[in-house]
């Protein structure tokens, strides 16, 4: 089986990373095992559930990282960054 190196800067990072995966394995648990006819409502039902879970936990993850990043250096970050907008 093949494998997967990852690399991480953060221990918060490394949970939020092993989440992903765990998400993406259990999705595709869901869509062998579902009953003939139901994979697609079993599927969205965890993604609705789980998978918003898991991108609402993302981004408060995120903007923590940046609190903590600017309590360390009070003039970090560019005002205004507007990247990815």
């Amino acid at each position: 089986m093949p494998t997967l190196t990852v690399e991480y800067t953060t221990d918060a990072e490394r949970i939020e990373l092993e989440r992903a995966i765990a998400y993406v394995q259990e999705m595709r648990r869901l869509g062998t095992t579902a009953a003939h006819g139901t994979v697609l409502e079993a599927c969205e039902t965890f993604a609705l559930g789980t998978g918003r879970r898991l991108l609402r936990d993302n981004l408060a993850a995120t903007v923590q990282a940046r609190a903590d990043l600017e309590k360390k250096s009070p003039g970090g970050g560019p005002k205004g960054d507007t990247a990815g907008r």
